[in-house]
C-alpha cells in the first residue's frame, strides 16, 4: 500500500465523519468495488479517455456523494489507479476505529458454531477487540489450525509440526 492510499483514505473518513456517513460510505464503496470488473478499471485508468468523461460515468452510476466526490477527485489527479488500496485502508481506519479484528482461521475441515463462537470469543478477550472471523478450508491441512490476524500468525497445525519435525531430523 502506498502512502498516498492512506492520505486519501484519512481524507474520506474525515469527511464521511463530518455527515456521521462512515458506514454508509463503507457499505457504499465495498458496492462500487464488488461492481468494478477489469473492463471498467480499464476505460477509468485509460489515458486517451478525457477526465470528463470518466467523471460523467461516475457520476451517473454512483449515488453516494461523498464517494462520488471521492472518486472524482482520484479521477482529477490522475490517482484512479489507487482506487483499490484506497479501499483497503478505509477500511483499515474504520475498523482500527471501531475496534474491530479480521482473523482468517485456516483448517483442514469447516469448524463448527460453537468451534468458530469459541475462537471469536477467546481472541476478542485476548485483543479487545470485536473479531470478525472467516474460516478457510484448506483441505492440504491434515488437522489442527493457523490462524492469522494484523500481520501475525499461529500455526498450530499438524503440517507445521511435522516440518518442524523433519527439519529436527536432518540437522
Amino acid at each position: 500500500m502506498s502512502y498516498v492510499a492512506v492520505q486519501y483514505a484519512e481524507a474520506l473518513l474525515g469527511l464521511s465523519s463530518e455527515s456521521n456517513k462512515v458506514e454508509e460510505v463503507l457499505e457504499d464503496y465495498k458496492n462500487f468495488n464488488a461492481a468494478l470488473d477489469e473492463e471498467i478499471y480499464k476505460f477509468l485508468n485509460h489515458p486517451k479517455i478525457s477526465k470528463k468523461n470518466k467523471k460523467e460515468i461516475i457520476n451517473n452510476t454512483v449515488e453516494n456523494s461523498l464517494l462520488k466526490n471521492f472518486i472524482c477527485v482520484l479521477i482529477d489527479n490522475s490517482r484512479i489507479d489507487l482506487l483499490e488500496d484506497c479501499f483497503n485502508e478505509y477500511i483499515k481506519i474504520v475498523n482500527n476505529q471501531n475496534k474491530v479484528m479480521n482473523v482468517f482461521a485456516y483448517t483442514g475441515k469447516e469448524l463448527s458454531n460453537e468451534q468458530m463462537t469459541q475462537l471469536v470469543s477467546n481472541l476478542g478477550k485476548k485483543h479487545n477487540r470485536k473479531i470478525e472471523l472467516v474460516n478457510i478450508v484448506d483441505v492440504s491441512i491434515v488437522g489442527g489450525i493457523r490462524i492469522e490476524y494484523d500481520g501475525n500468525i499461529l500455526d498450530e497445525t499438524i503440517n507445521n509440526y511435522l516440518q518442524g519435525l523433519k527439519a529436527n531430523l536432518t540437522k
